[in-house]
């Protein structure tokens, strides 16, 4: 996957799925009138193509690569079939529709009644998550088309977080430092986010683990709707 790479196009059928193995995505909601804000981050483990997995075919968002890396890809009819035939893969593919719609109001909330700080840390928590890395290779540019807000208060808001030594920002990239003073500065939408995603992979992480995703689920998803189409 390349940076800026189109995953997902506004308002046309989708001809195939990702199943995101390295980097992040995200989805962007938009007006004629309004410039573009995220409201779902798809990375490790996740996968690019609800509308399919529910029948549908298409969406009004557009999804983009944010950081480069690599997909595993289907066509969207084989996995249709696939869904179809194996019940077992359909409620897997259907927790994470659920996950991901947390992740929706979440943010929708978030960005209406949180402080820019708290709504910064609770991305660069969910990007570290999803990265399973404390490098994020992002631009002030980029998190402010992300936030929906001005570079300005980016620069700024990062700037106060890295005097409390929770990051360390370069060009193009910002290193998480202190994982617990972001975890401090967030609001509740972030552990409400990882909880639902906990919750659905029946996996209760302790209090010092962070939560993660599905356990490696491109494999167990294609693999089952491999076996399906066979039958």
């Amino acid at each position: 996957m390349r940076r800026r790479e189109i995953l997902q196009e506004r308002n046309r059928p989708l001809e195939h799925v990702h199943f995101i193995e390295q980097g992040v995505a995200s989805l962007f909601a938009r007006t004629s009138r309004d410039g573009p804000v995220e409201v779902a981050m798809i990375g490790r483990l996740g996968l690019v193509g609800i509308p399919v997995v529910l029948g549908t075919m298409r969406s009004p968002n557009r999804c983009l690569v944010q950081v480069p890396g690599e997909a595993l890809r289907i066509a969207s009819e084989d996995l249709r079939q696939a869904i179809d035939a194996c019940p077992e893969l359909r409620q897997q593919l259907m927790n994470y529709v659920q996950a991901l719609l947390v992740q929706n109001s979440q943010s929708v909330l978030c960005n209406v009644r949180h402080e820019l700080r708290e709504r910064l840390c609770r991305w660069l928590l969910l990007a570290c998550d999803r990265l399973d890395d404390r490098m994020i290779p992002v631009t002030h540019d980029l998190l402010s088309m992300t936030l929906g807000v001005r570079r300005a208060g980016v620069t700024t808001a990062l700037a106060k977080l890295e005097a409390t030594g929770a990051l360390h920002r370069s060009r193009g990239a910002i290193e998480v430092v202190d994982r617990g003073i972001l975890e401090q500065g967030t609001c509740e939408c972030y552990r409400i986010i990882s909880r639902e995603y906990s919750r659905l992979t029946a996996r209760a992480p302790s209090s010092t683990e962070r939560p993660q995703e599905f356990e490696r689920p491109q494999e167990l998803w294609l693999e089952r709707g491999a076996t399906a189409l066979d039958r």
